[in-house]
């Protein structure tokens, strides 16, 4: 990912001399942009079999600009009824943390050049495009996946380069913008958080998996540029050498002073009509050095200005400049902004590389308070990720708010003597300024809604939470917890069980009361926030404790079958308790597609844990049992079993992995699925062999039982996994758990009929699933392991694992602890780095022995910012993100 990783503070453009980002010039975009090789379900994604359909990517010599192209080589099989895909990525689930968000909110379209190698060839009649899709995070990570119908001709067979235009507008139609093909976050399109891409090429034909028709072709894609002015700029240096521009060169130091001379360069430019050149000298004349500038107070921000996060700027360094001391010389942008009747200045460093010529380089100022910082050298600087106010100027109410910007200031400052040189020392050069945009957007509303007013009411196996709507807002959202113990951290406790926020005019939430094997009195505390249309969040209302009978539910046994063998024969399990019993009829499972009773589709379910297997027993009662290879598993008589190994205090939304991991397993006909989402999904264990059998019952139905080895299983969540490593579980603990069975009665329901029989039924146990837990972990139900007793290790000497936990709080200020755990002794190493990759903090460095630690950071000498904080030991190697707010 080393180009995306440029994006977040310097982005750097190829030549051109027209209003255009390029994002990605494809000279060399296989490997450093498109990720390569091809790995199925990582960065290659098909619904045609991974060892036929393919997306192959090379780099080519042949361009429409620069020096090279990207070659796109595919095959598409239409495997399903209405065709099928290919698609390769420039991200995979794992990095993304990890990767900074790409800005694209300052330019209203993208463009991008083709060109049609081998037009499209299809095996049968059908529609042939290709799709750019925007992978887009929010803060918390939750990923909204966006689609354009791009008018690229895959059929064109004219042999030139085309362009086609992009609008980066969220519309229904992606033939005209982008549309949601998935959505964890807000499902709003935010291009100023957009992480990655995607590339589809899309085969729509009525297609069969087992002899789908194909297409294949070839093409080029080149320069993919960022195009437009979404805002109205902030400054474009059109004819701006005869402008209003105040000039400080210290003219006042008489032979010690620097030069500014200004021209219009009416061929090199960004935008517009041209570019402001500034040839200068800087004279470090004083022994606290020397400067020169240039103010512009003419300007009026436009009324939405509050709304923007971030100035992009535009500079170019036409020529080395001449001085024996480069690294004396820094770049200022200085905002002047007066909210409290006092002037205010407000500086960010522009690290320009004045040592070397360059091209138009894009520089992203962020609208935000920091702080200056100390170099290694002992020097006070100014940061590149915010602004903050001069040490020798701290004025008005030292908050900073953009919204108030009266002017800015450009400025060239070099540094004193004797530790930065000698006295008199001057820098001459040659720079071109082009335009200065807006970025980003945040709502300018930053007050937080009252809290809303809340009361609960019992009933039978129920606690219901109720609230009043906050008066005066409108497209808020409510948030419920709640916990067994009191609390005043939201934060520390299970938010309620919602795959979206409650939204405004629902005024309550239903709290199923559960416990484990026995009806229990239970006892809760609870707490309501409201989220303003803007995001301000209210304080909580607390209201508690509540004391209801809980409903018992079966367990995960600690007892499993004494003499386990995997034949159909169920009697081992007789001691085995308690069952899963799920039946429509008792109101114990919950039918999401067509089941016409207990006898179309039913099951008794019993699973068990040792220190060494998962056992899972799953008696079916079908009246019709069907499996077609053809198909795809879920589309078969095949049961689901998802489970999360952690005690289950606040709820996932994506399967996570290390020791807090999810598993969806799949128990086919032929063998164990793994199917977790964005994870490798795999054949786990073969029917047949000693640990799984899946075969038919008489009268009607079929018997799964499975014994599923823990290490095999902990691997598949964690690519770090040794010999040592197993899954965590306790006595006691909470996990999220979940069980569906899909019905396949042997009917055909494709139009056009394919002869292959679709899934018609499908039940769960849960009542909240609705066949989202594929994807949302957040959609299960929870039992418990044995019993909801305080969570015990029946033996710790077995549960061992490496983890790295999110530091907390997180936000901090300036404390924060980081937790972790090591699963064999040895050197651990914990350090924390800001986000150019520059080490601030050792935190620990020594021998430890294998067990769970905190350590506590302090970051009162540094500045807001994000900062990485990553652990080693041994072969295990992790690394989150933390987020400083003085």
């Amino acid at each position: 990912m080393k180009k995306l990783l440029t994006f977040l503070f310097v982005l750097f453009i190829a030549s051109f001399s027209q209003a255009q980002w390029v994002i990605e010039s494809f000279d060399d975009a296989v490997g450093p942009f498109f990720l390569d090789p091809p790995v199925f379900n990582t960065n290659f994604y098909t619904n045609g079999g991974e060892d036929s359909a393919y997306m192959n990517l090379s780099n080519d010599t042949e361009h429409f600009e620069g020096t090279g192209s990207m070659k796109v080589d595919y095959r598409v099989r239409a495997a399903e009824g209405w065709g099928g895909y290919t698609v390769r990525t420039t991200y995979t689930s794992t990095d993304v943390d990890t990767m900074p968000f790409l800005d694209l909110s300052t330019g209203t379209d993208l463009t991008l050049h083709y060109k049609v190698l081998t037009p499209a060839d299809t095996s049968q009649a059908g529609e042939v495009f290709m799709e750019l899709k925007l992978a887009e995070y929010d803060a918390e990570g939750n990923r909204d996946l966006w689609v354009h119908h791009t008018a690229i001709n895959v059929f064109d067979a004219s042999g030139t380069w085309q362009e086609v235009t992009i609008p980066l507008e969220q519309n229904a139609d992606n033939n005209l913008g982008f549309s949601l093909q998935d959505g964890a976050g807000d499902q709003a399109l935010q291009l100023y958080n957009v992480k990655a891409f995607e590339l589809t090429v899309v085969y729509i034909t009525a297609g069969n998996a087992a002899n789908p028709p194909d297409v294949t072709g070839t093409i080029l894609i080149d320069e993919m540029k960022l195009v437009g002015n979404r805002y109205n700029p902030f400054q474009t240096f059109d004819n701006a050498a005869t402008g209003t521009f105040t000039t400080d060169y210290m003219d006042w130091a008489g032979t010690g002073a620097s030069s500014i001379a200004f021209s219009n360069n009416t061929t090199d430019f960004v935008e517009g009509t041209g570019s402001l050149q500034m040839d200068y000298t800087v004279n470090a004349s004083q022994t606290w050095g020397g400067y020169l500038n240039f103010t512009d107070t003419t300007f009026h921000p436009d009324s939405n200005f509050a709304e923007r996060t971030a100035l992009v700027f535009w500079v170019k360094n036409v020529s080395p400049f001449v001085g024996t001391t480069p690294e004396r010389v820094t770049m200022r942008f200085f905002l002047m902004e007066n909210s409290t009747g006092v002037n205010e200045d407000w500086v960010c460093e522009v690290p320009v590389n004045f040592e070397q010529a360059g091209d138009w380089t894009r520089y992203y100022l962020p609208l935000k308070q920091d702080t200056v910082w100390t170099d290694g050298g002992g020097h006070v600087r100014f940061p590149q990720t915010g602004f903050a106010q001069p040490w020798w100027s701290i004025t008005g109410d030292n908050t900073f708010n953009p919204d108030f910007v009266t002017g800015y200031k450009i400025e060239l400052s070099a540094g004193g003597s004797p530790e930065y040189g000698d006295v008199g020392e001057t820098f001459t050069g040659t720079l071109l300024f082009d335009i200065i945009q807006q970025s980003g957007f945040q709502f300018a509303d930053k007050t937080a809604p009252d809290p809303p007013s809340v009361n609960v009411v019992t009933s039978t196996y129920y606690n219901v939470v109720a609230w009043t709507d906050v008066p005066g807002e409108s497209g808020e959202k409510y948030y419920v917890y709640f916990s067994e113990q009191p609390f005043t951290d939201v934060n520390s406790v299970f938010q309620a069980y919602q795959l979206e926020p409650i939204p405004h005019g629902t005024e309550n939430y239903t709290h199923a009361l559960r416990s484990a094997n026995t009806d229990k009195n239970k006892t809760y505390y609870y707490a309501v926030t409201c989220k303003d249309f803007a995001g301000n969040v209210s304080e909580p209302s607390f209201f508690g404790p509540v004391t209801n009978l809980a409903k018992g539910v079966p367990t995960v046994s600690i007892t499993p079958p004494a003499n386990f063998v995997a034949d159909g024969d169920l009697g081992e399990w007789s001691d085995a308790q308690p069952s899963f019993l799920m039946q429509s009829a008792l109101g114990t499972a919950t039918v999401v597609l067509n089941v016409d009773g207990d006898a179309d589709c039913s099951a008794d379910v019993k699973v068990a844990i040792d220190n060494t297997y998962l056992y899972v027993m799953i008696d079916v009662t079908d009246d019709v049992v069907e499996w077609d290879d053809a198909a795809l598993t879920y589309e078969n008589d095949a049961p689901d079993i998802y489970i999360g190994f952690y005690n289950y205090t606040q709820s996932h939304v994506a399967y996570w992995r290390g020791n807090t991991p999810d598993y969806h397993l799949r128990f086919g006909k032929h063998f164990i699925r793994s199917d977790e989402s964005g994870s490798q999904c795999d054949e786990m264990i073969a029917n047949g062999s000693e640990n799984y059998y899946w075969g038919e019952k008489f009268p009607s139905g079929y018997v799964v039982e499975a014994r599923i080895p823990l290490d095999s299983l902990a691997s598949k969540r964690n690519s770090n996994i040794t010999s040592t490593d197993v899954i965590n579980w306790k006595v006691g603990d909470k996990i999220p758990f979940d069980i569906a069975i899909n019905d396949n009665d042997g009917v055909d329901t494709n139009d056009p009929p394919d002869g292959i029989p679709n899934r018609e039924g499908m039940i769960f146990y849960g009542v909240n699933n609705k066949d989202n837990g594929w994807q949302n972990v957040n959609s299960w139900t929870y039992t418990w392991i044995s019993d909801d007793v305080t969570a015990v290790d029946v033996n710790p000497g077995v549960v061992r694992t490496y983890n790295l936990e999110q530091n907390y709080p997180n936000p901090f200020n300036p404390t924060t602890k980081i937790k972790y755990s090591i699963a064999e002794s040895g050197l651990v190493t914990v350090k924390v780095y800001d986000l150019l990759g520059r080490q601030v903090a050792e935190l620990v460095n020594e021998e430890q022995a294998v067990g769970s630690y905190t350590v506590d950071f302090n970051a009162q000498k540094l500045a807001t910012g994000v900062y990485v904080y990553r652990i080693e030991s041994g072969k295990f190697q992790a690394t989150k993100k933390m987020l400083l707010i003085k």
